[in-house]
């Protein structure tokens, strides 16, 4: 290379390097793989009752049931056990079968 060519390439990068500090002097080693994040915690927690009612539907699960996963939160009804919901009018759901 023409000896021109190279002081004007040094000037050059020594002005840039002038302009933003921050900027590497060399290039960059490259990143290292970054750790596994833990896995990510469910959408939604069960609900703390047992029994888990469809207002809709009258039917009650078991809070861990399908079914009632894909219930509307405005529909849900709690209750403490099969008997409760019951009495309240509830009938049984035929998938989890509480």
């Amino acid at each position: 290379m023409n000896r021109t060519l190279v002081t004007l390439l040094l000037a050059t990068s020594l002005v840039a390097m002038a302009k933003d500090p921050q900027a590497p002097a060399k290039p960059a080693a490259p990143a290292a793989a970054p750790a596994k994040a833990a896995p990510a915690a469910p959408a939604k927690a069960a609900p703390a009752a047992a029994i888990v009612g469809n207002k809709e539907s009258k039917t009650f699960h078991k809070a861990d049931c399908k079914t009632a996963a894909k219930m509307k939160d405005a529909n849900k009804a709690e209750f403490a056990s099969a008997a409760e919901a019951t009495k309240a009018g509830y009938k049984a759901c035929k998938v989890c079968k509480p």
